[in-house]
């Protein structure tokens, strides 16, 4: 089968929706399909994979990391000469995304869109200048780019049900992406980690991994931080990540004289991700537009138990608190769950042990298997 991917958001940039990506076209080329990303082009920016297609961008309105395809400057024609596609997945309803919708439509071939972020809040929490109507505005282009797929991928029953609300009436399937287990199978070096990033032997560290954007509502960690020292004086909050609230998290931290139990980190090397987790003993999480929680599996997955708000895709992961504890969007009942696993040893390894389980079931192999199944299912109508 040869695939394209349609998407406004790739590498150099690094998020989940770039993450999925990566991982079902991976496991989709170990099954001999040939995969196409189409892009848009990042400055000094030079691809190591093959079949990656970039079309002419410049900085979107947004984060600054992203980019805007100039999609009446592309000749789609001649960038996928000679390429025959027998399916098209589209990532976002934007300019790439709507490239992809033409395509299809042009070509008569089936059309899949994964509608990975609740756009409405996101655009507003960046755009702060827009008025809130501007959401609904946001919300009816969603459905009416969704409206024009044969079928949508939603990363969570959550997502779903803000599709329909939105006014999606095209067919719906929830499957969340799951995690490449190859990628997370090397040993950790906690005391490596700490010595490295000088944080003393004894303390005991709350880890957030991501980027730091509004919508991943970091500074409720820093908020919960107070109340969490009182009870177990010796943690440290790791954040690894670079966004925009950067400096909004740090001066959190100054105001609430926290800073010095605050450790901010940039992107980490794989080894330093890997090392990280190991020496964490949580995993803590606080966005509240979180669509399928794939990093909460990661965690998972190297032995991390999670502490998150139990809101969009993380419920739907952490059904049952299964693999940890979930908070109200309180920060004063997010630092009791905080202390509650890290005071009770049987709670911590119960958690531990469902953490590891689930993570298991959750592959990327299985989530990938369904999502060909589904693509065969629209190639034989």
């Amino acid at each position: 089968m040869n695939i394209g991917i349609f998407t406004d958001d790739y590498l150099p940039s690094v998020d989940g929706a770039v993450t999925s990506i990566i991982t079902f076209a991976k496991e989709f080329k170990k099954l001999g399909h040939t995969v196409y990303i189409i892009a848009p082009e990042y400055p000094n920016y030079t691809d190591e994979e093959k079949n990656i297609i970039r079309l002419k961008s410049i900085p979107a309105p947004f984060p600054p990391k992203y980019r805007w395809c100039l999609s009446w400057l592309v000749n789609l024609e001649e960038k996928l000469k000679g390429i025959d596609l027998d399916i098209i997945h589209i990532q976002s309803p934007f300019p790439v995304g709507f490239l992809g919708i033409k395509e299809a439509r042009k070509r008569k071939i089936p059309i899949v869109n994964t509608y990975h972020t609740l756009y409405p809040a996101y655009i507003l929490s960046y755009m702060t200048f827009l008025p809130k109507w501007a959401g609904k505005i946001v919300e009816k282009y969603s459905a009416w780019a969704c409206n024009k797929s044969d079928l949508i991928i939603s990363p969570s029953p959550q997502m779903k049900d803000a599709l329909v609300e939105y006014g999606v009436t095209a067919k719906i399937e929830v499957l969340p992406t799951g995690i490449d287990l190859e990628k997370l199978l090397v040993k950790s070096d906690a005391d490596d980690f700490k010595k490295k990033y000088k944080i003393g032997s004894d303390e005991r560290i709350l880890l957030f991994m991501g980027r730091l954007g509004r919508e991943k509502n970091v500074e409720f960690l820093i908020k919960a931080l107070p109340k969490i020292i009182e009870k177990v004086p010796n943690v440290r909050l790791v954040i690894s990540g670079e966004g925009v609230a950067k400096d909004e998290i740090l001066n959190t931290a100054k105001s609430l004289g926290v800073i010095d139990k605050v450790l901010l980190l940039g992107f980490l090397s794989h080894n330093d991700w890997i090392n990280a987790y190991g020496a964490a003993e949580l995993f803590t999480f606080a966005s509240l537009t979180e669509t399928q929680g794939l990093v909460l599996l990661e965690a998972m997955a190297l032995n991390t138990p999670v502490v998150a708000v139990g809101a969009m895709g993380v419920l739907d992961v952490m059904k049952n608190e299964r693999g940890g504890l979930l908070s109200k969007v309180d920060t004063n009942d997010f630092a009791d769950k905080v202390v509650k696993i890290l005071t009770d040893k049987e709670l911590y390894q119960r958690k531990l042990k469902e953490a590891k389980e689930l993570a298991l079931e959750m592959s990327s192999k299985t989530m990938s298997d369904k999502l060909l199944a589904l693509y065969e299912g629209l190639l034989k109508k």
